[in-house]
């Protein structure tokens, strides 16, 4: 692979802090889409053998350079100022479900859950799409990327920040973890 087409699509990945799609990069990068993969696992492997701060994440098929969540200090300054604990834990347990309904979020953490998932969904945090009398809950793109978690890494990044913030969840975690 030319060293020159893997350093483009770096700066690339970190000019646009958006992301890229594959064929985004294949475009600006004039390239094609196996040489993108190939470029992105190499710089993948070059950060993760050098110990560098960042990775490249895909999500969605949109690659985006970003800083490893372990680097990044405490919880409490992920989370949005207006994210209440108990925004945290309906978010929490709708991310371990992922796909879950409305009605068992509510039947699980009360009626103060409908206004969770009015504001979750005002926040761009989930999707709420209609399924028969009810929602079904999922989680948004802007979940995902504000949280730095790709595709695929979602039940264990899950598991750990919900450990962190030591949430429970009236027998989700348990649900979950078995």
């Amino acid at each position: 692979m030319p060293n020159d087409l893997k350093k483009r699509i770096e700066a690339l990945l970190f000019i646009i802090s958006k992301g890229l799609s594959t064929e985004e990069l294949c475009q600006k990068a004039n390239c094609s889409k196996e040489e993108v993969f190939d470029a992105i696992n190499e710089l993948k492997k070059e950060y993760e053998l050098s110990d560098k701060a960042f990775t490249i994440l895909n999500f969605n098929d949109n690659f985006r350079m970003t800083v490893h969540r372990e680097l990044i200090n405490g919880v409490d300054e992920l989370v949005p100022p207006d994210l209440s604990k108990s925004l945290q834990k309906t978010l929490s347990m709708i991310a371990y479900k992922q796909g879950i309904s409305q009605g068992e979020v509510v039947r699980m953490r009360g009626n103060k859950a409908y206004d969770h998932i009015k504001a979750l969904s005002d926040m761009g945090f989930i999707n709420a799409a209609p399924e028969g009398k009810s929602y079904k809950l999922t989680l948004s793109e802007k979940f995902f990327e504000y949280f730095h978690i790709s595709k695929g890494e979602q039940e264990e990044k899950m598991k750990n920040l919900v450990n962190k913030m030591d949430i429970k969840l009236n027998g989700v975690k348990d649900t979950i973890e078995n």
